[in-house]
């Protein structure tokens, strides 16, 4: 009895795995060993990989005669794709390495739990709710902006571990980027990414009240998506006001992040 084999879209993001794979290693071992290891192979293996999974995403899209949007393997795809290229610009602006120590895994992970979500019953018909012309606005705006607020977390967190290792003086920091370009890249990614996240909300809100009327203002995936915005507009409010900048913004950047991950756990799935 032959296997069945995996639409073609599902073998190309699994070849874009394999490849995202080296990524995940180059962490692994920089971590390890504290120091740059397989860095050049890695983002090698990232571009490559990432032709693969643009191929993915367009048979997808092709199959379905629209934009892939509306299944939990389809918005983590998305978003992993998304992560990909967001790490490359990144990198040919500040030249920062170490950011790949977090978006290599990052990109793995997602595009794993992808795989992993991927069920062939989901070539079945797309409901008529999700046929909306909405989804094609309040997804991507929600994925982009999430993506962006990752680099915001990134660095925040490079920043935390960099003064650390300047309180103690030790050698690794060296091979960090500075307090400052950590900073400022922190504020750059926040200020695309609040936008973004702040249009994702108001057009799913939008859609909710379309679908729903008034009852989807206690559903808890857009409670969670509003707490989370407000952490982020109480750090960009006492940034501008109170000159919150360094240690403090970055720990709001990581709690913020923290809120970003949960909330998207529970909207992997396109709503209302």
């Amino acid at each position: 009895m032959h296997a069945i084999l995996p639409p073609m879209h599902v073998q190309l993001l699994g070849l874009a795995l394999g490849l995202y794979s080296v990524g995940l290693l180059h962490s692994v071992l920089t971590v390890l060993r504290k120091k740059q290891t397989l860095f050049k192979p890695a983002v090698i293996a990232t571009i490559i990989g990432f032709g693969f999974h643009a191929a993915s995403i367009t048979v997808r899209a092709y199959e379905l005669r629209t934009f892939a949007v509306t299944q939990p393997h389809e918005s983590f795809s998305l978003f992993a794709a998304l992560a990909v290229l967001a790490f490359l610009l990144v990198y040919w602006k500040y030249k920062i390495p170490t950011i790949g120590s977090f978006a290599f895994p990052a990109i793995f992970v997602m595009t794993f739990v992808a795989m992993l979500t991927y069920n062939s019953q989901d070539s079945v018909p797309i409901p008529e709710m999700l046929r909306s012309r909405w989804v094609y606005i309040h997804a991507p705006l929600v994925i982009l902006g999430y993506v962006a607020l990752f680099i915001a977390f990134s660095a925040a967190v490079l920043y935390l571990i960099q003064e650390r290792e300047l309180k103690a003086k030790r050698v690794f920091h060296n091979r960090l980027p500075s307090l400052e370009i950590c900073d400022d890249l922190a504020y750059r990614s926040l200020a695309i990414g609040f936008p973004l996240m702040t249009l994702g909300i108001l057009s799913g809100a939008l859609w909710a009240q379309q679908q729903w009327g008034a009852g989807w203002i206690g559903d808890s995936k857009i409670l969670l998506a509003f707490l989370t915005w407000l952490i982020y507009l109480l750090l960009i409010n006492y940034r501008l006001i109170a000159g919150w900048r360094g240690k403090k913004a970055a720990y709001m950047v990581v709690a913020g992040f923290v809120g970003v991950l949960v909330t998207f756990s529970f909207q992997s799935t396109i709503h209302p």
